[in-house]
């Protein structure tokens, strides 16, 4: 079977230009849906999502440290008494706010809805909660923190 060497030209129609409030006739091909003016990039609509907010999932903590050392933190859920261990890094500053057992937003809910809390959860879901601790970074206040020195 022998192929063709020249390609088949591709039909020109009339079409109308699909960009919001233009609606000029131009020839196109049969997948053209802008005439050659709104074919720019000038005009191309570009979709863009806003960034997520940090601290809805996660908690900012404000510190001097130079050496990376590990602290005890509560979990932030509504009725979870656990406690969990980060380890805090130089010039680092989001950490979790939640323990390991409630990093996942199914898992918050779920524990919300067992302690009865059905306006936490309402509430968890339409605002964006921000969450900010402060400390000096002192390495001789650690012992009000619970924080542990790490030796690697």
């Amino acid at each position: 079977m022998q192929l063709p060497k020249s390609r088949r030209r591709q039909k020109l129609r009339e079409k109308k230009c699909q960009y919001p409030g233009c609606g000029k006739i131009f020839f196109g091909i049969h997948i053209s849906k802008y005439c050659p003016e709104h074919r720019q990039d000038r005009y191309r609509i570009r979709k863009r999502t806003k960034p997520e907010d940090v601290n809805i999932k996660n908690q900012t903590f404000k510190h001097t440290y130079t050496e990376v050392i590990t602290m005890v933190m509560d979990c932030a859920l509504e009725g979870c008494e656990h406690q969990f261990e980060v380890k805090i890094y130089p010039r680092q500053y989001i950490y979790p706010k939640y323990c390991p057992e409630h990093r996942n937003e199914y898992k918050r809910i779920r524990h919300l809805q067992l302690i009865g809390r059905e306006d936490l959860i309402e509430q968890m879901k339409s605002e964006s909660e921000s969450f900010e601790l402060e400390h000096g970074g002192a390495e001789g206040d650690a012992e009000d923190i619970d924080a542990i020195e790490d030796v690697a």
